[in-house]
C-alpha cells in the first residue's frame, strides 16, 4: 500500500512563503529539537510501559447505548489485563509461535486481538474486512495461518470460507475468552509472562492493496513499526489529554500505527463505526487529532462550502472570516502559531463545532492532499500534517512536523530514516529510495520480488520524487503510472489530476492514455460533483439541458488545464462518468482497471 500524505501539485511554492524563506538550507534540519521519547523495540515492551505509566488513563472509547452517557471506556490497566487474558487463552489452544489473522470492524476487541497476538502469541495477519470469504481464506492459506479472530460483522464471510484447517475464533464471545484466560492464569499459567518476543523477526504480515499490481505479503518486524512510532513522536507532540477518532481500516499499517502513537503517549482513541456516524462522533467524542485520508477531507470541505452557499449571506460571511483568518497569519502567527490557530478556530466557530470543538491537528495519508484543501483547513485553524510512506516502510518515511508544514511537499525524513533520489533527470526527478530501521524484511515467499526492491539496504519505492530547495521532498507520481508519449516525453498523470481537482465541480478524476492513430493520447475520466454542478449551472440534474451544460463546462475546464501545460501534456479526450471510481479501502482510485476508464460513462471524443 502506498501512503502518500499530500504534496502533489504542479504549483509553485506560494503557500506561506514567509515561513519557508529562512529554511532554504538543510541547516534548518539540524537545528530542529526532538521531543523526549522512550525507546521501545517491540509491542510487548510498549504495552507494559504504557500500562505502568498510564494505568488509570482512558485508552479506548466507543458508543454504547447501555452506558450512562452513551460512551463505554476502557483504561490502560484494563487493556493490559484483557490482552494478557486473551493471549493466555490463545496459547492454551496451541497457537504460540503461529500466524494468527485478525479481521473485522474497527473496535476495542480488534485492537485487543492484535495486541494479544503480537505481545504474547506469534505473528499477526491483519486482513481487510471488505474482502470476500474466499479471498480471506486464500490469504490465510498463503500465509499458513493457524487461526482467525474476527468481529461479529464478519460472521457470514467467515462461514462462507467453508472447510479449512484455520481455527475460527469469534470475538463476539470475547468476555468468555477473557474469562477463560483469567482462569488459566489463576490456575498458575505463566505462558504470557514466559513468552519471548523477537523484535527483529517477522511479527506482522500485511497483504498490500495497492492501486496497481497483485497483493504481496509484506513482512514487518515489531521493531520496524516501533522504531517508526518513536521517530514520529520525536517530531509530532501528542499529550495525554489528546484524543484521536479512529475511522480508517485498522488492518492498514497507517491507521494501526497511528493508534499506537496515541497509546505510546497515554492518549485516548475513540472508534467511529461508519462514515454516517462521523459528524455525530466528532461532536460526541471531541477528538483533538484526526488521522484521515484526502477523500474524507475533500468530502468535509465540500460539506462546509455547501453550508456557506446555502446560508443566507453565507458567501459574504465566508469572505469576512477568510480575511480575518489572513490577519491572524499576518500578525499573531509571527509570535505564536498555536495562538493564531486558536483564534482562527474562534473565527470559524461553526466549522469548529462541526469538528467537535476540540480538534487541533489533522494527519492526512494514503494519497495526495490537494494544496487548496490543505490551505482551507489551515485557514480554519487546524494544523495539517502531510507526509509519505508505504506499508513496506512501516509506514512513514517523510512527514511534516511541529516545526514545518507546507501545502506543496511531504516534508522531511523522520529521525533515523535516510532518503535519496535515484537516477534523477534534468529536473531532479527520480525514484525515491528509503533506508532505515522502518524498512521491511521482505515480501513473504517472494525472494525475486524482494530482490527487485531491496538493494544494499535501500528500498526502491517505485514512487518518483524530487528534493525541494529547502531540503524537503515532493512526490511527483508512481513510476508504474508514468506515461511516455509519442515524442518520448514523460507525463505524470498525478500532476494533471492535481490541477483538475482544484475545480469544485470535479469530485474525482483519472488521467490515462490510449493509442489512437499510432500515437499515445492523453485522456481524462471525470466523475462530477453533481450537487456542485447543479449549483454552478443553475440547473437541476433532471433538466434535459443539464447534460449538455455539464459537458460544455467540463470541456472548458480541460481547455483551461491544457493552457497551463506544454502541448505534449494536453488532454485530448474527456470521459464523463456516471458512477464513482473503483477504489482501495483507503480511497485511492485503482489504476489500470477497465471499469475505471469506461464504465457507464459518456465519452466526449477528441478535443
Amino acid at each position: 500500500m502506498d501512503l502518500h500524505f499530500g504534496g502533489l501539485s504542479a504549483e509553485n511554492d506560494r503557500y506561506d512563503e514567509r515561513r519557508i524563506r529562512y529554511k532554504r538550507t538543510g541547516e534548518y534540519m539540524k537545528k530542529r529539537p526532538n521531543y523526549p521519547t522512550w525507546e521501545v523495540k517491540d509491542f510487548r515492551e510498549l504495552l507494559d510501559g504504557v500500562v505502568a505509566k498510564y494505568a488509570l488513563n482512558t485508552a479506548f472509547l466507543w458508543r454504547d447505548e447501555d452506558a450512562d452517557d452513551g460512551i463505554f471506556q476502557k483504561t490502560y490497566a484494563e487493556l493490559g489485563e484483557d490482552v494478557r487474558d486473551l493471549a493466555t487463552y490463545l496459547c492454551a489452544l496451541g497457537l504460540e509461535g503461529k500466524t494468527v489473522a485478525v479481521t473485522g470492524q474497527n473496535s476495542y476487541l480488534w485492537m485487543v486481538a492484535y495486541l494479544a497476538v503480537v505481545c504474547g502469541c506469534g505473528t499477526v495477519l491483519p486482513l481487510d474486512r471488505d474482502l470476500r470469504g474466499d479471498e480471506l481464506l486464500s490469504l490465510m492459506l498463503d500465509a499458513e495461518c493457524a487461526a482467525v479472530l474476527y468481529t461479529e460483522d464478519m460472521e457470514i464471510k467467515i462461514h462462507a470460507m467453508g472447510e479449512s484447517h484455520v481455527l475460527c475464533i469469534p470475538l463476539a464471545s470475547a468476555e468468555h475468552l477473557f474469562a477463560r484466560g483469567a482462569e488459566l492464569r489463576a490456575e498458575g499459567s505463566t505462558v504470557y509472562e514466559e513468552h519471548v518476543v523477537d523484535p527483529f523477526a517477522t511479527g506482522i504480515l500485511l497483504y498490500t492493496s495497492g492501486t496497481v499490481g497483485v497483493a504481496k505479503g509484506v513482512m514487518l518486524s515489531q521493531n520496524n513499526i516501533c522504531s517508526n512510532i518513536v521517530s514520529v513522536c520525536k517530531r509530532f507532540r501528542v499529550e495525554q489529554e489528546d484524543r484521536a477518532l479512529s475511522h480508517l481500516p485498522l488492518h492498514h499499517t497507517y491507521e494501526c500505527m497511528s493508534n499506537m502513537v496515541m497509546l505510546y503517549n497515554g492518549a485516548s482513541i475513540a472508534f467511529n463505526e461508519n462514515m454516517r456516524h462521523m459528524p455525530g462522533d466528532m461532536v460526541l467524542f471531541q477528538p483533538t487529532i484526526l488521522v484521515t485520508v484526502p477523500a474524507v477531507l475533500e468530502f468535509m470541505s465540500g460539506f462546509v462550502r455547501k453550508g456557506y452557499a446555502e446560508a443566507r449571506g453565507g458567501r459574504i460571511l465566508l469572505g469576512v472570516q477568510k480575511a480575518a483568518s489572513a490577519v491572524m497569519d499576518g500578525t499573531v502567527r509571527h509570535f505564536s502559531e498555536k495562538r493564531s490557530h486558536v483564534n482562527k478556530r474562534k473565527i470559524f466557530s461553526t466549522v469548529n463545532h462541526f469538528f467537535g470543538g476540540s480538534l487541533r491537528a489533522i494527519l492526512v495519508g494514503a494519497a495526495a492532499l490537494p494544496p487548496q484543501v490543505f490551505r482551507m483547513f489551515e485557514q480554519f485553524g487546524y494544523a495539517v500534517y502531510c507526509g509519505y510512506g508505504l506499508t513496506e516502510t512501516s509506514p512513514i518515511s517523510l512527514m511534516h512536523d511541529d516545526h514545518y508544514r507546507h501545502a506543496e511537499d511531504v516534508g522531511f525524513p523522520v529521525p533515523g530514516v535516510e532518503i535519496r533520489i535515484d537516477n534523477p533527470n534534468e529536473n531532479g526527478i527520480g525514484e525515491l529510495c528509503v533506508k532505515g530501521p522502518n524498512v521491511m524484511l521482505g515480501y513473504y515467499k517472494k525472494a525475486e520480488e524482494t530482490a527487485e526492491v531491496l538493494k544494499d539496504g535501500w528500498l526502491y519505492t517505485g514512487d518518483l520524487g524530487m528534493a525541494t530547495k529547502n531540503g524537503g521532498y515532493r512526490i511527483v507520481g508512481r513510476k508504474k503510472s508514468m506515461i511516455v508519449v509519442s515524442n518520448g516525453k514523460k507525463v505524470f498523470p498525478e500532476e494533471l489530476e492535481a490541477y483538475f481537482m482544484q475545480y469544485p465541480i470535479i469530485a474525482e478524476c483519472l488521467v490515462f492514455s490510449e493509442e489512437a492513430e499510432g500515437h499515445q493520447r492523453l485522456c481524462v475520466s471525470v466523475y462530477p460533483n453533481f450537487s456542485e454542478a447543479e449549483s454552478m449551472l443553475g440547473l437541476g440534474s433532471e433538466d434535459e439541458r443539464f447534460s449538455s451544460a455539464l459537458k460544455e463546462k467540463l470541456l472548458s475546464i480541460v481547455r483551461e488545464v491544457n493552457f497551463v501545460f506544454p502541448q505534449y501534456k494536453h488532454i485530448r479526450k474527456l470521459v464523463i462518468r456516471k458512477n464513482e471510481f473503483s477504489k482501495t479501502t483507503t480511497e485511492k482510485i485503482r489504476r489500470g482497471t477497465p471499469e475505471n476508464i469506461e464504465d457507464n460513462s459518456v465519452t466526449c471524443g477528441r478535443l
